[in-house]
């Protein structure tokens, strides 16, 4: 996987101005080729002259051959026809005269003349190709030096979006990777990048089926792909990149390498996440609101209509009753106050959660006690089932709020009094289990329809066959759910294989050793409760 080499346009681009400067040499137009041709012909025969009078002989025709194929080269053929013009009058004026005698002299020169004008021709084509090699290297130049300014444009762009190159070799597996692919798995740029077995490996467990499967369809077809998966660098942390590459293949549709670039995208990750995790909440907000117009407009008015009622029949003038039915009312007004009481209790929890506020100091408690007390209390509220203790002696000390542990208390026996039949049998026990104080709230009524397990603990979540017959808000579970949970325990629910439900909760036990009579008690688990939280029931192992 490789970025392209960088300075390699610039490399490129001074080889091609090297290779001109070399080749490159004197040219003449057309008019300068003939007379440089006319000066370099006479230019021979004066040398020639002077030699033949320093050796007192004929040097021949080497001095002229050695000038025309000068004049060609310079000046082209046009060039190089005219030194061999210009030598072939001077040196029949000068050196070759007429008669019998000089007929070699004259065959000399005619065979010089078609030597010559054939090696003019070459030397002149010779220059003409190096001639059109420079005005290619030129070109060439040219162009280096555009992909040279494009390249570093490039290289500007991909250096602030923190892109990188990268080049696999699918035949050897051999990786190349830019500086910033490195940077980018948390490594150092090194002259060599890891084999592509060893990159694998630096993928995320969970997204490694995903890539290989992308770069097998890309390989065996695609041509292309783009995937976004996470990296695991050496120190363990996680990052997001977005990889993208093409297949390249050989003459035979052999794919043989593939190009591509990568983008570290770990931080417009978490943008989307904390954007999606705000409207989750903003989303959660509007259910929050939307629950406290329902519950006021419906689930409130029903006590208070009902005590405003009962208080003007007992405030009415005039009226006599006698001791047992005014007993009666205030009874029932007692009853509603209570009924009221609760909704306005779920309603504060409800509303510390929905500001995220919900925050509690627990404290050591005695839990036999505590249970044994709210029982007793709900017990005597609820005359429709029968509600018993089955707690287990020497119960542990444990960490937490009692006022919230009562209110789950209360939920779940209310819970159990509005959908189990009239006359059913509810026990509340309590066990010390592996650290923790398990409290399990059972009875004996219809159980809870299994579609609804998974659901129950859900804000506004109420059984669709339940709600037709028994009136709700689907708050109460919720905030037993939300209590627990921000007491550091667990709640579930459950169908009873013998008939029924279960619904029960932990709370963690302190040893001896933990309590402190002088100082509160804070569990370890404890956490504030967040009110885009998700929740599932859970149940322990039995």
């Amino acid at each position: 996987m490789s970025e392209n080499t960088p300075g390699a346009a610039a490399r490129a681009s001074g080889r091609a101005k090297g290779e001109i400067a070399r080749v490159r040499a004197v040219r003449f137009g057309t008019g300068p080729a003939i007379l440089a041709g006319i000066f370099i012909g006479w230019l021979g025969i004066a040398t020639k002259a002077a030699l033949n009078e320093a050796i007192g002989g004929d040097t021949g025709y080497v001095i002229l051959m050695a000038g025309a194929v000068l004049a060609a080269w310079f000046g082209g053929l046009a060039g190089g026809l005219a030194a061999i013009i210009t030598v072939a009058v001077m040196n029949s004026v000068i050196f070759v005269g007429g008669g019998a005698d000089n007929r070699v002299d004259q065959f000399r020169q005619i065979l010089y003349l078609v030597i010559a004008t054939a090696t003019a021709w070459l030397v002149a084509s010779r220059r003409a190709a190096r001639d059109g090699l420079v005005d290619a290297l030129d070109e060439v130049a040219s162009l280096a030096e555009e992909v040279e300014t494009r390249d570093a444009r490039l290289e500007m762009m991909l250096a602030a979006s923190g892109t990188g190159f990268w080049e696999w070799d699918i035949v050897t597996g051999d990786l190349v990777w830019s500086e910033a692919i490195f940077r980018q798995h948390g490594l150092e740029p090194g002259p060599r990048a890891p084999d592509y077995a060893t990159y694998i490996d630096t993928i995320h467990p969970d997204d490694r089926g995903t890539f290989e499967s992308a770069i097998a369809a890309a390989i065996e077809g695609g041509g292309s792909f783009t995937l976004d998966f996470r990296i695991v660098w050496p120190d363990g942390s996680v990052h997001w990149t977005q990889g993208a590459g093409r297949v390249f293949r050989d003459e035979t549709g052999r794919a043989i390498r593939m190009l591509g670039t990568g983008q570290d995208i770990t931080e417009r990750k978490r943008l989307i996440e904390d954007r999606d995790r705000l409207l989750a909440e903003e989303h959660r907000a509007g259910e929050f609101r939307e629950a406290f117009v329902d519950v006021i407009s419906h689930e409130l008015r029903t006590p208070i209509t009902t005590i405003m009622g009962l208080a003007q029949i007992l405030a009415r003038p005039g009226r006599t009753d006698d001791e047992a039915s005014r007993a009666a009312l205030l009874e029932d007004v007692r009853s509603e106050s209570e009924r009221l009481n609760r909704l306005v209790e779920d309603l504060l929890v409800l509303s510390r959660i929905e500001r995220g506020r919900l925050e509690v100091e627990p404290e050591p408690l005695e839990p036999r006690r505590l249970l044994e007390g709210a029982v007793a209390h709900e017990a005597r509220e609820l005359s429709s089932i029968t509600v018993e203790t089955d707690l287990e002696r020497d119960l542990p000390i444990v960490a937490g709020e009692a006022t919230y542990i009562e209110q789950i208390v209360r939920n779940l026996l209310g819970n159990a009094a509005k959908y189990a039949p009239p006359g059913s049998h509810v026990v509340v026990s309590a066990r010390k289990r592996d650290g923790l104080v398990e409290v399990r709230v059972s009875d004996d009524g219809p159980g809870i329809p299994p579609a609804s397990i998974e659901r129950i603990f859900e804000l506004f979540y109420r059984d669709p066959e339940s709600a037709r017959i028994v009136a709700g808000s689907g708050i109460g579970l919720f905030v037993c759910a939300t209590l627990i949970e921000a007491m550091g325990g667990s709640i579930w629910a459950r169908r009873r294989p013998e008939g029924g439900s279960e619904f029960g909760f932990t709370l963690r036990a302190i040893e001896p050793d933990e309590v402190d009579a002088d100082a509160p008690l804070l569990p370890a688990a404890a956490t504030e409760r967040k009110p885009n939280a998700v929740r599932k029931a859970s149940t322990p192992a039995a």
